[in-house]
């Protein structure tokens, strides 16, 4: 109780002296009723926040139709691929895998086949925009869906498929975006950050990752057992899904993180 009342008493003291004219504990005026007048400054001098116009993207925007034009029907994902829409300094990232290379990318694409096992799959995308401070990027939401019945399955690479189940697909929001270089040419695509992993059925993993968990093929986790495995397969037995590259990696991308590190 004395602590209480002296820290009290301290605080009142300080509030007093920190006004001038204050002298509450001096016989002067009476100490609320400066305390009352420094609230009304405080109220009355405090900076009401404006919020800024909201800046909504063009539809219309030529990298906005050309980025919902490859997610569809160019990326290799969710259709097959047109070559010519990529960059030869194109890298993939995602969060468990990449960076990829061109060559390595679409070699992945080709393994998997994910738009053939799953033939009816839609990105379902939305949100568009273009990145403020790069107006070269165009950020986007995707949320998947689809059902795992294509023949003869998801592919692992020679010859070896996990046969179609009829799982449904429903994928949790998820982050993407494409930057261009200056042909308009696709430099770079991430995919897969997740918005809210409690959507969905792909246990809150995205793009591929997230499919593996809904088919019924769960991914690891990262740490050393799913690190252990990216190495030996992009390294060791590589049958053409690679987790990252390990060679012609475009001079423009600077990070030293493989795969699944530093997630």
């Amino acid at each position: 109780m004395k602590t209480f009342l002296s820290s009290s008493a301290a605080l009142a003291i300080l509030l007093c002296l920190s006004y001038p004219g204050c002298h509450a504990f001096l016989g002067a005026k009476p100490f609320l009723s400066h305390h009352h007048s420094m609230l009304a400054l405080t109220a009355t001098s405090s900076n009401q926040v404006v919020p800024p116009s909201i800046d909504m993207a063009d539809a219309n925007h030529p990298l906005i139709k050309l980025t919902n034009e490859i997610i569809y029907s160019k990326s290799g994902f969710y259709s097959d691929y047109d070559e010519s829409y990529f960059s030869e300094d194109f890298v993939f990232r995602g969060p468990f895998i990449g960076p990829l290379n061109k060559a390595d990318y679409l070699e992945t694409m080709d393994t998997f086949g994910i738009y053939k096992a799953i033939p009816d799959i839609s990105p379902n995308a939305f949100g568009f925009s273009i990145d403020p401070l790069d107006e070269n990027r165009v950020w986007f939401m995707v949320r998947n869906t689809g059902t795992f019945n294509g023949e003869p399955g998801l592919g692992f690479g020679k010859g070896n498929y996990f046969p179609p189940n009829g799982a449904i697909l429903e994928g949790c929001p998820e982050t993407f975006s494409v930057t261009y270089d200056s042909n308009q040419k696709m430099k770079h695509l991430t995919v897969g950050y997740v918005a809210d992993r409690f959507q969905g059925n792909t246990k809150g993993d995205g793009a591929a990752v997230g499919i593996f968990n809904a088919i019924g093929l769960p991914f690891p986790k990262p740490g050393p057992l799913l690190t252990f495995a990216q190495w030996f397969g992009t390294e060791v037995y590589n049958t053409g899904a690679h987790s990252y590259s390990t060679k012609n990696i475009p001079a423009w991308w600077k990070s030293e993180e493989k795969a699944s590190e530093g997630y």
